[in-house]
């Protein structure tokens, strides 16, 4: 609780920074909007020329990538921002006033914003999440119910865990929000190819996205499972808790190591 309360309260003084600049913070939420939007708007043209994509109908498709776009809307809301300044916050060792706190800085950098660019995402994944979940004959049992509620704090925890490697980097590399951008940005990254089923894309490609940077569990196998399709390597459709708690792990390894290693601008 004393955690919410302060989350709070740093959001609050976060939104009100913003809003002293209103206009611009309505241009980019309506920009976002239309981002979004577009994206869409792009898929649906996709699938009024073609039936299915190896194997999957549109409302497949649909229900799988909005599955992963709730948990990574989710988690960027998070970390997005704090990973993708460590860079600048390294180089201007601006950094130095977050290790002053009496607070672990991977938190203060966490909880002293709140990007609230990714609402329009969340909310057009909200409403084609549910659009194409009530097409599709899936049985909720409670078996099913409790598979998918894992699957989606897992896919959480790995999205969560790529982005605070990537912005770990930046204690080592001079442009490391680069390296963030290439693995998590959904419009220009990698996160892009989780979009659509992992059959359409060659062997080399489904083996980093499910080993190297496990995207493909934050929807693909978990949402394959539950509406019984094949996929590449099936040993691992229930993986998804352990791929999370490695990796979950290792990403705050790495974050502890880079803060144990971390030299000020001024040193």
């Amino acid at each position: 609780m004393r955690l919410f309360n302060m989350y709070r309260h740093f959001v609050a003084i976060y939104v009100k920074s913003k809003m002293a600049y209103h206009c611009a913070l309505l241009f980019e939420m309506a920009a976002n909007i239309i981002l979004i939007g577009v994206y869409f708007a792009g898929f649906m043209v996709i699938f009024r020329n073609f039936d299915g994509i190896a194997g999957w109908s549109a409302d497949e498709v649909l229900f799988m990538f909005t599955t992963s776009w709730l948990t990574y809307s989710l988690s960027c809301f998070f970390f997005w921002k704090p990973m993708r300044e460590m860079g600048e916050l390294v180089r201007t060792g601006k950094f130095d006033l977050y290790l002053t706190r009496p607070i672990n800085p991977l938190l203060y950098l966490v909880l002293q914003q709140f990007e609230y660019t990714f609402l329009p995402r969340l909310g057009f994944a909200v409403f084609f999440w549910l659009r194409s979940m009530g097409r599709l004959n899936i049985i909720w049992s409670a078996g099913n119910l409790a598979f998918f509620a894992l699957n989606m704090i897992s896919a959480f925890v790995i999205f969560s865990a790529i982005t605070i490697f990537t912005g770990t980097i930046s204690f080592w590399a001079i442009k490391g929000d680069e390296i963030v951008t290439l693995l998590t940005d959904n419009n220009y990254g990698l996160k892009n190819y989780t979009d659509y089923p992992l059959g359409i894309y060659s062997k080399q490609m489904q083996t980093l996205l499910t080993f190297a940077v496990p995207y493909a569990f934050t929807g693909f196998y978990p949402v394959a499972l539950l509406l019984g399709k094949d996929v590449p390597f099936p040993a691992l459709r229930f993986a998804a808790p352990l791929v999370a708690l490695f990796f979950g792990t290792a990403s705050c390894a790495f974050w502890k190591y880079g803060l144990k290693h971390y030299g000020s601008a001024g040193a």
